[in-house]
């Protein structure tokens, strides 16, 4: 197995969704200057009785390598890093989990279809994103250009851990890449739980449809989701103090750097999408509780992940 020691690793099946993901991934490499891993996993955990298992594998494994060979043939028609390739017979959440432990970053496109009330979080992307060990970007849409000084880079806060670990992440991105910070805060009368996703019963019926997983990790942690989700700042003041407070700490850390503040009215999720216009990137925190069977991502992260019209990147 190829190591992905501090790689950018992207998942790469061949779809338009993936190859987007990869031209945004051999961007990314460029700019960080670190290898690029392109992966193809077969998605057989078991290929088939055992008399033809020796055979099956094989073949699927060949097959695999020819997959991720012809992305990282595309990368190095653009990429200034070294470009590697591994197929791997193996279920695609499965091969990029493991690939998380070490790599710089896992990047996987996504098939959700932007602010449709009826979009939906790809398993694959889910999965990976919830049970990662590292940095996860979900790339959706037409590529858009990378943070820059006229690009900002959006983060939604809520005074918790979560979103400070969220705000340092997206302030060190944004120093790195030398663009600007727009800071949201979501906010909502007392009484209200705002916070809670507008999206989440209707997508529950969804996902029992077409793209559900079978995954007995996503369908704990997405009913987890439901009762762990948190109100948004009750009122204004209190919102648009929390605001100023984190632009200090980044002032802080980050003298110089441009940052500009959103406070809104509505759904955490619905401010933060609604905040990253013009944005190339979305930064997010990812809840966790540290081992791989409990790790859950947090129902506004995912509902941000599923409704952005950019790529989002959740941190843990």
């Amino acid at each position: 197995m190829v190591g992905a020691q501090g790689k950018v690793v992207v998942g790469f099946d061949a779809s338009d969704e993936s190859r987007v993901a990869l031209q945004w991934a051999i961007a990314v490499a460029n700019r960080r200057q670190v290898p690029l891993l392109v992966v193809h996993a077969t998605g057989l955990e078991d290929p088939g009785p055992t008399v033809y298992r020796a055979g099956v594998a094989v073949m699927s494994q060949r097959r695999a390598q020819e997959i991720a060979e012809d992305g990282a043939a595309i990368a190095r028609r653009e990429a200034t890093v070294e470009v590697e390739a591994a197929g791997v017979e193996r279920g695609a959440v499965a091969a990029l989990v493991d690939y998380s432990d070490g790599a710089e970053l896992i990047v996987v496109g996504n098939r959700g279809r932007g602010r449709l009330r009826g979009a939906l979080l790809g398993s694959v992307a889910f999965d990976v994103t919830t049970h990662a060990r590292c940095p996860v970007a979900v790339v959706r849409g037409s590529l858009r250009p990378l943070p820059s000084a006229d690009i900002p880079i959006v983060v939604g806060i809520d005074g918790s851990e979560n979103g400070e670990t969220a705000l340092d992440e997206a302030a060190r991105l944004a120093a790195a890449t030398q663009s600007y910070l727009r800071i949201a805060v979501a906010w909502s009368t007392p009484g209200r739980n705002l916070w809670r996703s507008s999206f989440t019963h209707h997508e529950d019926d969804a996902r029992e449809g077409e793209g559900a997983s079978d995954n007995p990790w996503t369908n704990k942690a997405h009913a987890e989701n439901e009762q762990a989700d948190r109100p948004a700042t009750d009122v204004p003041e209190s919102a648009s103090a929390l605001a100023e407070r984190a632009a200090e700490h980044v002032s802080s850390a980050h003298p110089g750097l441009r940052v500009e503040l959103v406070v809104a009215e509505g759904r955490a999720e619905e401010v933060i999408v609604d905040a990253a216009d013009g944005a190339s990137l979305i930064v997010v925190g990812a809840r966790g509780r540290g081992d791989f069977a409990s790790l859950m991502l947090g129902s506004v992260s995912r509902d941000v992940i599923q409704h952005a019209e950019c790529a989002v990147y959740v941190v843990r």
